[in-house]
């Protein structure tokens, strides 16, 4: 094989490998001891959290006070017991706290957190445990601090089964202001409305703005970061350097969890300004701050808690199916899921849809493969020759390429075909890459016998040696002895070196797709069987 075909094969491979060790997540299945554990929580154990939560926030998040300012006491006082108030719908459970009427936990109903367990997919509990609750932000002094005001609710407990209904949060802070929180929620909606009103004396030199309090990150795979749009453009913060200003004409913000996402929505009539901050500008683990200034006594927003699916968004009115984004390969990536969905309603199998779309491809490139492996075998032939204009030009590099390419237009030879091919599958292999990684549809997506989830690493059992976890992966072991065969079948050069590197090939290619999403292998191994079966077929119709 032609030295540029190595180096492109090579660099391709390079390219793999960096995407394999800077954007391939870690395993999102959670520690068994850890799930146990938290199964057998008491009840009095969780209320202590929360109570120890609730204290830590009270501690409050301030900025230093402007110079020349009087530093005067926080307006908080101490909470002794907190009381929860639980809500379900046929999609969502949330969990209420009466201090600050905020939310504690949201849990879908529809979606798993591992696909080993039965628990509901976590929204906010422990990462984001108090949605919104009021803070007393005393403008002069450029500080936010924690009121821990006990509202009281109008109901204990709520259903929603057929018909919409409400849960009203009436509390009075500490500085005499009086606060109406009310919640409504749908039957068939991830989105609940959220009325909040402000009653305070026209004297008071403070106003209350609601904060989102968040904590600390679970797991650095699937969580992207905040996001907002101004209605021209959707903007994704990777990383929160700095304190963000969003005018108050923005149509939402929120944070993208992966597969999932919380979005806050304001409505026409109650804009409000918008911070993103960090809670701990010394850590990188703690998540976002969402503070939203009350310039009215009256807000309205929608709360959607809920996953990255475009047609559910678009139903949200305000354009955010621009939350599902698959950044460069996006233009690749959508139309793979959706012609995966599309088959998917026959097959219920996304495994072999994924299986479908690789024959697909590879029918529409059959031209090109034969034309490339034409290309690689007349590239064969000429090495003789090549050799010898090595030896007789091999102190004069110029006058060597020269030859070369005299050589390549006279026998009409593409130096670069034989790596067509491969390059055409990088832009689909990243695309699918990333449909795995953000499809809410391939999350927990199952194949067939031990694969039951397409978007994450297989994981038939593993041992432990020395202390270390080596998961045994039977896609990966399979696909490289595929590649071995293919690389066999492969027109070679007459360069031992290049004959070592191209066998070596395989071997790297199997660690290297080791620990990327099954679904991802399954693709590569089924290209590498249809390719297997053309090579075999041009290569005798060739000879």
């Amino acid at each position: 094989m032609e030295k540029r075909t190595i180096i492109a094969l090579v660099l391709t491979i390079a390219i793999l490998f960096v995407f394999q060790m800077y954007f391939t997540p870690k395993s999102q299945q959670p520690d068994v001891s850890q799930q146990k554990t938290e199964q057998v929580q008491t009840k009095d154990q969780e209320q202590q959290k929360a109570q120890s939560t609730i204290q830590e926030v009270q501690k409050g998040i301030k900025v230093k006070p402007l110079k020349g300012e009087p530093t005067k006491r926080p307006l908080t006082k101490p909470v002794t017991e907190t009381k929860e108030i639980f809500v379900e719908t046929p999609l969502l459970k949330i969990t209420f706290l009466d201090v600050g009427g905020g939310i504690k936990s949201v849990k879908l109903k529809n979606y798993k957190e591992t696909v080993k367990d039965s628990k509901e997919k976590e929204m906010v509990e422990n990462i984001m445990p108090y949605i919104f609750t009021p803070k007393v932000f005393k403008r002069i002094q450029n500080e936010i601090v924690d009121d821990g005001a006990v509202f009281k609710p109008d109901k204990t407990n709520l259903y929603v089964t057929n018909k919409e209904d409400t849960l009203v949060f009436t509390g009075t802070l500490t500085n005499g202001t009086r606060v109406i929180k009310k919640y409504r929620f749908y039957p068939d909606s991830y989105a609940i409305d959220m009325d909040v009103e402000v009653e305070s004396s026209e004297n008071d030199k403070t106003s209350v703005d609601l904060v989102m309090i968040t904590g600390k990150k679970e797991s650095n795979y699937t969580f992207k970061g905040p996001f907002y749009f101004n209605g021209k453009k959707f903007e994704q913060i990777e990383k929160l350097e700095k304190e963000i200003e969003i005018p108050k004409d923005f149509k939402y913000a929120g944070l993208d969890d992966g597969f999932f996402a919380f979005i806050y929505i304001p409505q026409e009539s109650s804009l409000s300004p918008l911070t993103i901050l960090k809670q701990d500008p010394k850590s990188n683990e703690s998540l976002p701050i969402l503070r939203l200034s009350m310039d009215k006594p009256v807000l309205s927003a929608k709360l959607y808690f809920g996953p990255k699916k475009s047609d559910i968004l678009a139903g949200l009115n305000v354009k955010a199916e621009k939350i599902v984004d698959f950044g460069w390969f996006d233009v690749i990536a959508k139309p793979l899921i959706m012609g995966l969905n599309l088959s998917n309603k026959v097959t219920h199998n996304y495994g072999i849809d994924i299986i479908l779309l690789t024959i697909l491809i590879k029918i529409i490139f059959y031209p090109l493969s034969v034309k490339s492996y034409k290309s690689m075998k007349e590239m064969q032939k000429l090495q003789p020759q090549i050799a010898k204009l090595k030896e007789k030009y091999k102190d004069d590099k110029q006058k060597l390429n020269q030859e070369m390419m005299e050589i390549y237009k006279r026998k009409g030879v593409n130096p670069m075909g034989g790596c067509l091919p491969m390059i055409i599958q990088i832009p689909v292999f990243f695309a699918l890459y990333k449909a795995l990684s953000g499809a809410i549809e391939l999350r927990h997506a199952p194949f067939m016998f031990w694969i039951n989830d397409l978007s994450a690493p297989e994981d038939l059992f593993s041992f432990t040696v020395m202390g270390f976890t080596i998961p045994i992966r039977i896609l990966p072991l399979i696909m490289g002895i595929t590649q071995m065969i293919q690389q066999k079948m492969t027109p070679t050069s007459v360069d031992p070196m290049q004959e070592k590197m191209m066998l070596f090939m395989p071997i790297f290619f199997t660690f290297l797709f080791w620990g990327f999403p099954s679904g991802l292998v399954l693709y590569w191994l089924v290209n590498n069987v249809i390719s297997i079966g053309q090579q075999y077929y041009i290569n005798k119709k060739v000879s």
